[in-house]
Order: structure tokens, then C-alpha cells, then sequence
């Protein structure tokens, strides 16, 4: 089935909703076009719930506020297309496999987009400048997606570190300086080691960054600054998992290239060099 993204965000966070929320969203599921024309006060009335229950089913959504959501809803009912998420069937064929696997990245990715916050970006980086070492962390595929946030960084001159061993990142974190920075990367939010590593660089008074799915969760919570992907739907055979990881890499990348753009030459000079480096290890 193809879907619209905002419609789908709120599909997807419907059940995790307090009641207010919930019946905020229910009303704009069944209303949508109407709630586009509605001032936030309206569709309190209407959805039998409060003006500042409105405010947080936004931030559930991970929208700026009232205007953007109905900004976002407008956007579908005016038809913008959308490729759709899919499941894998039994004894699909290949060719089938190959278009579900395209669809499901593509929207992952558009949704992404749609969930950056310029400020936040630009936040990251001025924190991201500043740090005289930066710690990533995650568990499992979100591992992967610090080591590449390491490696970004590392070559840019940085001293970036990817630790998967918790124990040895709680020691390096508290034994740092306040100018190291910690950067949790959880695609639920939820993740324990994830956010008791966070409680920990808080208490230490380093800067945070975290990187999850859309929406409120313990540690979008707990960082200075919370960056987010969309909130994909779960599938038997998890599709949204793959596409998920494909969004964290876009975030990153996104960041990385709003870094290396407020300071060019020197990235441009980092760059030959470990370019430079790597040739010369070739010959």
C-alpha cells in the first residue's frame, strides 16, 4: 500500500499516544482537509481536546508546531506523490523485491527530509566545531552508523571515536575534558545502554547530540540537540529496518557537508591530505 508521510507519521504513533493526543490525531486522520483550514484553536474544539494538547501531538509528530503540520497536510490532499512503503511477500520475485527495496529507501528518505530542523543541524555543527574529541555510541546497526560518523570526522582532523564496549566509554567519558561531546545514535530512542551512556556525558557536563526516529523518546529527551529520521513501519521481514539505516547516513551526511561547507578550505586541505595518505599506502 502507498502512503503519504505525515498520514502515515501519525498512523504509526497513533496507539503511543496520551488520550488527548489521541483523539487529536484520530480527528485529523478523518478530517484532514478540513483541519488545514482550522486555526489550532478550532481543532481543539472540534477534536474535544486542549490547545496546548495540540502543541505536543506536534512534537509527537517531530513538526515544528500547528502551521507546519498543516502545511504537511495540505501538501497531500494537493496529491504530491510519494513512492510508499512495502513488504516482502512469500516467494516474491526478484525484480518485485529489487522495486520494494527502491520504494521503501526513497520514502524513508523523503520523510527524512522532512524532519530536519535547520537549527538543530546548525546547533550539531557549532557543537560538533567546538569539541576537542567527539564519542559516538549505538548498538548493533546503529554501531555502524557511529563508525561512520568517526571516520567523517576523523578525516577532517578530529579525534572522533566509535566504542562498542560501554564499560571503556563510560572511562574515556570520564576522563575527558567538558569540551568532549557524546553523540548517541538509537533508532527507537529507547535504547538502554544508549541512555544511560547519555545520563552519563550529561552528569560529566559534556555537550549531547542524538540521533532516532521521529518523535519524543528518552533520549531525543536527554540531548542538547536531537536530530531525526522518520518513523518508518514495522515489517514482519524488517524492511524498515535497512531503509531506517539509510536515513541515519543522510542525517549524518547532512551535518557532515553543513560542517565542511562553514569551513571549506580546511576541509578541502583535510580531505587531500588522508586522500594523499591513503594513495601513497596503495603504491
Amino acid at each position: 500500500m502507498t502512503v503519504n508521510s505525515i498520514r502515515t507519521q501519525i498512523e504509526l504513533v497513533l496507539d503511543e499516544l496520551p488520550v488527548s493526543e489521541k483523539k487529536i490525531a484520530q480527528y485529523v486522520l478523518s478530517y484532514t482537509k478540513e483541519v488545514t483550514q482550522m486555526t489550532i484553536h478550532q481543532l481543539a474544539k472540534e477534536a474535544e481536546a486542549s490547545s496546548a494538547a495540540v502543541v505536543r501531538f506536534c512534537r509527537s509528530l517531530g513538526v515544528t508546531g500547528f502551521p507546519d503540520l498543516k502545511a504537511r497536510l495540505y501538501a497531500e490532499i494537493k496529491h504530491i506523490h510519494h513512492v510508499g512503503y512495502f513488504d516482502i511477500e512469500p516467494d516474491e520475485k526478484v525484480q518485485s523485491v529489487i522495486d520494494k527495496t527502491l520504494s521503501n529507501t526513497v520514502q524513508t528518505l523523503h520523510d527524512t527530509v522532512g524532519q530536519l530542523e535547520t537549527k538543530s543541524i546548525e546547533k550539531a555543527v557549532e557543537f560538533l566545531k567546538e569539541a576537542e574529541v567527539i564519542y559516538i555510541y549505538g548498538v548493533g546497526a546503529s554501531f555502524l552508523i557511529a563508525e561512520d560518523v568517526a571516520q567523517k570526522w576523523i578525516r577532517l582532523g578530529k579525534k572522533a571515536y566509535a566504542i562498542s564496549d560501554r564499560h571503556l566509554l563510560a572511562v574515556a567519558l570520564a576522563t575527558q575534558s567538558q569540551n568532549a561531546l557524546f553523540w548517541g545514535v538509537s533508532y527507537s530512542g529507547e535504547t538502554s545502554d544508549v541512555i544511560e551512556l547519555m545520563k552519563a556525558a550529561k552528569n560529566l557536563g559534556l555537550k549531547t547530540i542524538s540521533l532516532s526516529r521521529s518523535g519524543s523518546s528518552k533520549i531525543s529527551e536527554l540531548a542538547d540537540v536531537s536530530l531525526f529520521t522518520a518513523r518508518a513501519p514495522e515489517a514482519k521481514i524488517r524492511s524498515a529496518a535497512t531503509s531506517s539505516r539509510f536515513a541515519q547516513l543522510l542525517v549524518i551526511d547532512v551535518v557532515f557537508f553543513v560542517y565542511s561547507s562553514s569551513q571549506y578550505e580546511l576541509t578541502v586541505k583535510q580531505l587531500e591530505k588522508t586522500k594523499q595518505t591513503i594513495q601513497q599506502l596503495n603504491e
